[in-house]
């Protein structure tokens, strides 16, 4: 719908004042007494036209007062308002209808556009945790909305295979492995002590026995690395697998280095004069491109950062062809975004082909109390436990009920309710009721599906309830479309609960199929119109559409 008023708005603009290419906002006003819909262009052509906001909009809004779309325009300190044709409405969700949601609010925005998406990319040393879960839901329904309008999209999990932090996850299970052999060996001080090290190790005694005490130190630790890494990588597999999250590549770090792509960049910074030794080190003078301070990318003990082989990761990526790389990372790395568009601009990469994402952390409560959790003693709430406490669609709903750069709090007692108070259950309960006035116009009419002249039944929904949910349902399409842009994901869950709210508030102060055949049509073809849409969102967001509950 802002489309189509932003193209009358434009046409307005090229007869009135000869200006053909403007850039200008249609949007829905914050309070619903100032209209439908509002625009700036009259601020937008103030500087050119020489001309006050008031007075420009004001000859806008006469023009556009004879295009048959508006019932009312007001312009309010150079704002247009504009309040839409009842008419205008019916027409749109009728079509929507028609078309239904899928059809209707498609468009090859994307025109098959090449786009890498790397997200949860959670290091292979321990079980996945709720901040995980969270960035793998956000990445899948932004893939699944990029998908929809035309994007080619790659789905990428990035497995940090290299580096100290893996050789620690070897040396802590091999440290629990010489605890069950009766041997002294200490634990390392930066290890990982969950549990899920004890089982590893115990799979490893299981498996082995005592292999292991005829290898040397190092031998049995690269073991228990492997070993490790192979055990973890299921499960975190199996995690996403049952949260319906997949990825195209699951692309190994370790293969930077196989490859020698790592030292392929490190050579071609070199050969731009950008890299100087200082103490020892290899630095990256980062700072040349915009970053506070430059930064080592080979250390002392001759090893590399993990900064170096995310800047030969990266330059992979645009090496395989895609236009745009996403990249959805926990909040821990806030700064870190600077660095690797600094050295994207010092290879050449234009930065803004690189968006950068931030999710933040879950908290849990349950009784009204926090459930505390602890990195130093290994003990915190993994993603599988809370999985199986409230189910796949609950986590990925509640998953999006905020923006994923904000802090998000989760009640497990009131996921767990069957009532208003939880968001999933009030959504999907919508559904259901939708699916519930189907089967009762059947029982009571026969009708179990729209005749080809449903529309003429529109006419009889004359409650302001009805035409706030047809007006909700058709700028669903406004909202999707936004979130190409934005990469807001949470939006669709804002729609959907939006949507319940007007519909459960509708339903229970209106009978919906009654003894009048016409308002009982009406009724049961705007349940239609909007149980299509609410099944089209919730599958977007990979959650299940009941059809009783």
């Amino acid at each position: 719908m802002k489309e189509k008023i932003a193209h009358i708005i434009k046409e307005a603009v090229g007869s009135l004042f000869g200006i053909k290419e403007l850039r200008f906002r249609v949007e829905v006003p914050r309070e619903k007494g100032w209209g439908d819909l509002s625009t700036n262009v009259a601020f937008v052509l103030s500087k050119a036209l020489k001309k006050s906001p008031q007075e420009i909009g004001n000859a806008l809004a006469e023009y556009l007062s004879n295009s048959g779309v508006f019932s009312d325009i007001r312009v309010e300190k150079g704002f247009i308002n504009m309040d839409i044709k009842r008419e205008v409405w019916i027409e749109e969700f009728a079509s929507l209808i028609k078309e239904g949601a899928d059809r209707k609010f498609r468009k090859n925005v994307g025109k098959g556009e090449k786009v890498q998406v790397e997200f949860v990319s959670a290091n292979p040393t321990g079980p996945l945790h709720l901040g995980h879960g969270r960035g793998a839901i956000v990445g899948d329904v932004l893939c699944n909305v990029l998908e929809f309008f035309g994007y080619a999209i790659t789905r990428e999990y990035y497995v940090n295979d290299a580096g100290n932090q893996v050789y620690l996850l070897g040396k802590s299970i091999y440290a629990r492995y010489m605890e069950l052999m009766g041997k002294s060996y200490p634990f390392p001080e930066e290890g990982y002590r969950g549990k899920y090290i004890k089982d590893i190790a115990d799979s490893i005694a299981r498996e082995k026995g005592d292999m292991l005490l005829s290898l040397s130190e190092e031998e049995a630790i690269y073991f228990c690395i492997e070993y490790g890494l192979s055990v973890m990588l299921k499960r975190i597999r199996k995690d996403l697998e049952d949260l319906d999250v997949h990825f195209d590549i699951w692309f190994s770090e370790r293969s930077l280095y196989e490859r020698g792509l790592v030292d392929k960049v490190i050579k071609i910074l070199e050969e731009k004069d950008l890299l100087y030794e200082k103490e020892g080190a290899l630095w990256f003078k980062s700072s040349l491109f915009g970053d506070d301070k430059d930064r080592v990318i080979r250390k002392s003990d001759g090893n590399y950062t993990y900064f170096a082989s995310d800047i030969a990761y990266h330059y992979e990526k645009f090496s395989r062809g895609f236009k745009k790389v996403i990249n959805l990372w926990g909040a821990d790395h806030h700064g870190y975004e600077r660095r690797l568009k600094a050295a994207l601009k010092a290879l050449d990469i234009p930065e803004d082909r690189l968006e950068v994402y931030f999710v933040q952390m879950v908290k849990l409560f349950r009784e009204g109390k926090e459930i505390k959790m602890s990195k130093r003693s290994g003990e915190f709430v993994t993603l599988r436990e809370l999985i199986e406490e409230i189910g796949k669609d609950a986590v990925r709903f509640m998953f999006l009920t905020k923006r994923s750069d904000t802090p998000l709090s989760i009640d497990i007692d009131v996921v767990k309710e069957k009532s208003s108070e939880n968001p999933v259950f009030y959504v999907q309960y919508a559904h259901a009721r939708m699916c519930g006035i189907s089967r009762e116009m059947k029982n009571r009419y026969g009708i179990d599906n729209l005749p080809e002249d449903f529309k003429r039944y529109l006419d009889f929904l004359r409650l302001e309830e009805e035409m706030d949910l047809i007006k909700k349902a058709v700028m669903f399409g406004d909202e999707l479309i936004e979130i190409v842009y934005k990469k807001e994901p949470h939006v669709i869950t804002y729609f959907l609960y939006d949507m319940a709210s007007l519909f459960h508030s509708y339903y229970n102060s209106h009978r919906i199929v009654g003894d009048d055949i016409n308002i009982s049509m009406a009724r049961y073809t705007l349940t239609k119109g909007l149980k299509d849409i609410f099944a089209f969102a919730l599958d977007l967001m990979g959650v299940e559409a009941p059809e009783s509950m």
